[in-house]
């Protein structure tokens, strides 16, 4: 028979687990936009510097509500909680790789970033959760 704390382990384990997918599933959404986008900004003969910093949060915005959208549909469940965490996991994953990037340096927009994602992260597990699925 299996004791009570490995049946309450399982349940965080799993969600564990889908809140990395996400989080590493929206890191792979990220990565492709900003390539696509350094694509068109290469042949564009000017970018001007102030669209930058809105663009990267909205590219991480949209990371994060994948991510988001894609741990509660593993999970079917806890949409808004899992999303948040997801969102926090990308936002420690793109922190991470920033600081060691720029050896320490971190930006003035990070908190808004962290606050951006959050929220979108939410916003995309609470979506997830929420859709009705078509019966057939």
């Amino acid at each position: 028979m299996k004791s009570s704390n490995s049946l309450r382990q399982k349940p965080v384990l799993t969600a564990v687990k889908a809140i990395v997918i996400g989080a590493v599933s929206g890191a792979v959404l990220c990565a492709v936009l900003l390539a696509l986008c350094a694509l068109l900004f290469v042949t564009a003969e000017n970018v001007p510097q102030d669209f930058l910093s809105p663009f990267v949060i909205a590219v991480s915005a949209l990371g994060s509500f994948f991510a988001g959208f894609v741990t509660a549909k593993i999970l079917k469940q806890r949409g808004l909680i899992c999303g948040i965490f997801s969102g926090i996991l990308l936002f420690i994953l793109f922190l991470v790789s920033g600081v060691t990037a720029s050896h320490g340096i971190v930006s003035a927009e990070t908190g808004t970033r962290f606050l951006v994602m959050l929220l979108s992260g939410g916003i995309g597990g609470l979506i997830s959760v929420s859709r009705k699925s078509k019966h057939k």
